[in-house]
């Protein structure tokens, strides 16, 4: 009788089992991700409104009153530069808005346009393209700028940041094809 080997021992047979195993993972990787596992943004966005919406149960049934909104003095953000061409891409500040969100932080809204020239491929207008430095520490966006931008194209969007009142010292970051342009930005009194 032959010496007849088993498939899953020959050469066919062990590509055959990797391919299973490699196409196994990427559909459990897919799965979690479609769940928001990997996405640490909106789960700690959910987190953090479940966990505002029970404070918020907790003191009604305490009886306990909301603080009221501490009014933040209407400042005036003023962009030592408005537009800025890095590469192929060109970016200009249109407005921006700063309004309290808690006791003791604002929000910061910064209105782009942000203008893809590029002849042979879409790029990414996103969160990750942007920093604010806060009294001298890099910060991300708290929002959701998340945006592909074909070639020849422009588009507008706005990036959002967290800025505690007590904030002296803010500078703006455009992060482009390994290029930082920092913006300082001047707080004034409207």
């Amino acid at each position: 009788m032959p010496d007849e080997k088993n498939f899953w021992t020959t050469l066919p047979g062990i590509i055959t089992g990797l391919a299973a195993i490699v196409t196994a993972i990427t559909g459990l990787i897919v799965a979690l991700n479609g769940a928001g596992l990997f996405s640490k943004s909106i789960m700690a966005n959910k987190a953090s409104t479940q966990i505002k919406l029970i404070k918020k149960e907790a003191d009604s049934l305490t009886g306990k009153k909301e603080e009221p909104q501490k009014l933040v003095e209407k400042l005036k953000l003023v962009f030592s530069m408005t537009e800025v061409k890095i590469d192929v891409h060109e970016y200009r500040i249109l407005s921006s808005s700063i309004e309290a969100i808690t006791p003791e932080s604002n929000s910061l809204k910064i209105k782009i346009k942000y203008k893809n020239n590029s002849n042979y491929s879409p790029a990414t207008f996103w969160n990750e393209g942007f920093r604010l430095a806060v009294d001298g520490m890099l910060t991300p966006p708290t929002g959701d700028l998340n945006e592909l931008v074909e070639r020849h194209a422009e588009l507008i969007g706005t990036v959002t940041f967290e800025v505690p009142n007590n904030a002296k010292d803010l500078v703006f970051h455009i992060l482009d094809v390994g290029k930082d342009v920092a913006i300082p930005i001047k707080l004034a009194s409207d």
